[in-house]
């Protein structure tokens, strides 16, 4: 075979070689790209609501359970402690979802859901606060009047609780008129971190609306 010959067939053979690399190139850059858009917006949630990157994914299950339960109306049942923390439970009767809000003795307070089929296999976060309720509810029926103590705190479970008068999505909020001790609130959720940014007593002919 001449030497022309050669370099002939070599040119033909390294075409779809060159070919083959840019391609598994390609094929790289993409599959790093795509890996990266996860933890890029990731990044950006933690960023805008100003949450830590580790509590991103968690906050973001909170938010899909908050969109899944909004046309539950929950009535909960309250948990009051010795510290002045009061902690109401309630449950969605649709999805079976667990809604628990947790209200400090400095008037602060924040909503927290447990899915449903977290309940199945729980994790360290859904075993303590489960373990806190089954605790309180064999101490009331023990002793309906009587205190307990669990981690040194005394607990007791109070018969009436909170109720969800109507609920509704307003922009990156989610309204809510709710009935706790007889009086009525407006109440203004972030879905995403759990906390009520605003809160006020109204009418309980309120309406979920913007204005009101």
């Amino acid at each position: 075979m001449s030497d022309s010959s050669a370099r002939l067939n070599l040119g033909v053979l390294e075409k779809p070689v060159n070919h083959t690399m840019q391609f598994l190139k390609f094929a790289v850059l993409a599959v790093s790209v795509a890996a990266a858009v996860p933890t890029a917006q990731n990044l950006y949630y933690s960023w805008k609501h100003d949450v830590p990157f580790s509590e991103v994914s968690h906050r973001l299950d909170q938010y899909d359970l908050w969109m899944k339960n909004l046309d539950c109306k929950i009535d909960y049942r309250a948990l009051s402690t010795a510290g002045g923390t009061k902690v109401d439970v309630g449950s969605c009767a649709k999805t079976g979802d667990i809604a628990i809000k947790v209200s400090g003795p400095n008037g602060k307070a924040t909503y927290e859901w447990i899915a449903y089929n977290n309940l199945q296999k729980p994790t360290s976060r859904t075993a303590g606060v489960m373990g806190l309720f089954v605790t309180a509810a064999l101490a009331e029926q023990a002793a309906p009047q009587s205190t307990v103590s669990n981690a040194d705190v005394s607990q007791r479970v109070a018969q009436a609780g909170m109720e969800v008068v109507c609920e509704a999505k307003v922009k990156d909020q989610i309204l809510r008129i709710v009935k706790d001790g007889g009086k009525c609130f407006r109440e203004l959720v972030s879905p995403f971190k759990g906390s009520i940014d605003s809160r006020e007593e109204v009418p309980c002919t309120t309406q979920c609306t913007p204005a009101g």
